[in-house]
């Protein structure tokens, strides 16, 4: 009989279970560093596969910001948030160096530093499941977003 695999609790999984927070991980078919991807692996629609971007603002300081899968992240619409013209992507570099996390695989949970700030797109509220990165590109968390 062949064992089923087991997966390594992630620090996103860790949090999500000591805060009481009902999730399922799934396993993807392969490594996935996209919305769509992942989506595809898992059968879902890609807005539910959440987007957890880092921004650079002018004065090298960052932000996390979080939209529905089928979104294209606008450094315009976040600079009026933010009161700033001046932003960037975070380079590859730098999102592995803040988050701890690769780009493509970005959990909203788990930060390598505690100081960043974090706005969230309203419309990910209404969805009616998110998959979140679980720190790992080959598993999604799938819950609940409220």
């Amino acid at each position: 009989m062949a064992k089923k695999k087991r997966t390594a609790k992630t620090l996103p999984m860790r949090i999500l279970e000591e805060k009481g927070i009902a999730y399922e991980a799934r396993q993807q078919a392969r490594k996935q560093f996209t919305a769509e991807g992942v989506a595809e692996d898992l059968g879902v629609p890609v807005a539910w596969v959440v987007k957890a971007m880092i921004v650079q603002r002018s004065d090298r300081s960052y932000v996390l910001v979080i939209i529905p899968g089928d979104r294209q992240l606008s450094l315009k619409a976040v600079g009026g948030v933010l009161g700033e013209k001046n932003l960037q992507m975070a380079d590859q570099r730098d999102v592995q160096r803040v988050t701890g996390y690769q780009v493509g695989a970005v959990s909203v949970l788990g930060f390598r530093r505690d100081d960043i700030p974090s706005y969230l797109d309203r419309q990910v509220l209404e969805l009616e499941r998110v998959i979140i990165s679980s720190g790992r590109p080959d598993t999604g968390l799938e819950m609940e977003p409220h």
